[in-house]
């Protein structure tokens, strides 16, 4: 008889006062405790967590969760940045199945804290190149956030070139934007012109050419949504391949065959153009110079090209590290690709990725991690700052060529391969978990936290259904 009113009690219990942990996704629904426990490998950990943070990011009512701390071990060689780096062991514990309306007491499995090895940013002396932007004001403020992951305390200049603005509170804006800068602690140097846009754009080469210190060798036109994941890397880069001694320009070529044919085999502007002091000094000549100015064509790069072609014996050495990025759709297949990009370009206007919000890592793991890429056990790929993806289907035995990037942007192969290639075709939906950065939050004292969501809509016209269950990754980078 007490057994039986034991038994009572625990059932009703039970029913009115359901367990409010995890359960693993990956077993049938059991006692909470067996469930938990029966996921935990020796070298678990368990730890309970307020994760009330995560719910504004999950848009069904439950969701898959898995988190890893990670440290950084900086490599002292000069190596070249694989592409890609294999690690014996899983990125991830299992996932958990909770209840986006219930995260504040959850009861978590943890892996030992993961180290990844990352590059070393090269000592540089970055006061050898002055850039240069023609944009209007409005612009110019957007761009702080992404220019102030890779300009900052830096001893390179910038100089902007803007069109008169007619507001009376134009003057305000003027000096509330050079005061943001200023806080910034980037180099801002403002410039008015009344010409128009693309000569404008090419008066710079004569302005950073008039601005440079003994220090400058490189006069660097950008656009205002032109980032650098790490200015150390891209210095060391142009030192080690180009003789700024010599008269050179260092250029992006076009990523797309079809820009290639309408505008020619010109600097494309957006990947920056690098002109050597040498060349800057050939050009600024007062002969050279006004019949450059004069030339008839409303883009700045072409201005430049058809300069060069008229004046100059030089043409532009294309650099297939500075990325144009003339692609419209997905970019994925770009940003893990583990493939070093000096340049990127275009991500808020041709596509869209957040690139000041995927470079907020390296202020824990340093310049050089920004869309690293690692390989873990169980099929998994990190590449940092944009993605966590699951390969369902496997990514050994080749399966998947991860030396190839996955055309995932929109119009032929054939379009892009001169640039970008080799290149795989895009894989189908159900082969390719993948969550995406939504969250790079630097917590005073502790790290940047990383939180990727793959987003799941299975209704036929891309809308969420019920039973829909997003995944969830969190990942801390410790300081």
């Amino acid at each position: 008889m007490a057994l039986s009113l034991t038994l009572l009690i625990i059932s009703w219990s039970t029913i009115m006062f359901p367990s409010q942990t995890t359960r693993p996704i990956r077993h049938k629904v059991l006692p909470y405790a067996k469930v938990l426990l029966s996921t935990i490998k020796a070298q678990d950990q368990l730890s309970t967590e307020d994760l009330s943070y995560i719910a504004r990011h999950v848009g069904t009512p439950r969701f898959e969760y898995s988190q890893r701390r990670i440290k950084t071990r900086y490599l002292t060689t000069d190596d070249e940045r694989p592409s890609l780096t294999y690690l014996d062991q899983p990125l991830l514990p299992d996932f958990q199945l909770l209840i986006k309306d219930n995260l504040s007491y959850i009861s978590l499995p943890k892996l030992p804290t993961l180290t990844l090895s990352v590059p070393r940013s090269p000592q540089v002396d970055t006061s050898i190149l002055s850039f240069g932007i023609s944009t209007k004001l409005v612009r110019l403020k957007y761009a702080l956030p992404q220019l102030n992951h890779w300009l900052p305390n830096s001893n390179a200049q910038l100089h902007v070139s803007i069109p008169p603005e007619p507001s009376p509170s134009s003057s305000h804006n003027f000096q509330e934007i050079e005061s943001a800068y200023r806080t910034a602690a980037i180099n801002l140097t403002l410039h008015i012109s009344d010409l128009p846009f693309a000569k404008s754009y090419f008066k710079l080469i004569k302005t950073l050419y008039e601005a440079r210190t003994p220090n400058t060798k490189w006069l660097v036109l950008i656009d205002d949504d032109t980032f650098v994941p790490s200015l150390p890397y891209l210095i060391r880069h142009l030192s080690t391949h180009y003789d700024a001694e010599k008269e050179v320009l260092v250029a992006a070529l076009s990523d797309s065959l079809a820009q290639i044919r309408e505008l020619g085999m010109l600097p494309f502007g957006g990947g920056g153009i690098f002109i050597s002091v040498p060349l800057a000094a050939s050009l600024v000549r007062p002969e050279v110079w006004d019949a450059c100015l004069s030339i008839p064509n409303d883009q700045g790069d072409q201005v430049v090209n058809e300069c060069l072609n008229a004046h100059s014996i030089v043409r532009p050495s294309f650099d297939y590290g500075l990325q144009q990025m003339d692609i419209r759709g997905d970019a994925s297949g770009y940003f893990e690709s583990g493939r070093r990009m000096l340049t990127v370009h275009h991500w808020r206007t041709w596509y869209d990725v957040n690139v000041p919000l995927a470079s907020n890592v390296s202020t824990a793991c340093g310049f050089e991690c920004v869309f690293q890429r690692w390989a873990f056990n169980g099929d998994f790929v990190l590449s940092n700052g944009f993605s966590v993806v699951e390969y369902t289907k496997g990514i050994k035995e080749g399966r998947i060529d991860l030396e190839k990037v996955e055309k995932t942007w929109d119009g032929e192969a054939g379009n892009f391969v001169h640039h970008i290639g080799p290149l795989r075709e895009p894989m189908a939906k159900e082969d390719k978990r993948d969550a995406r950065l939504v969250e790079a939050s630097v917590l005073e004292g502790v790290g940047v936290r990383q939180v990727y969501i793959e987003r799941v809509k299975s209704g036929e016209d891309g809308e969420r259904k019920e039973g829909d269950v997003e995944r969830v990754v969190e990942l801390l980078w410790l300081f």
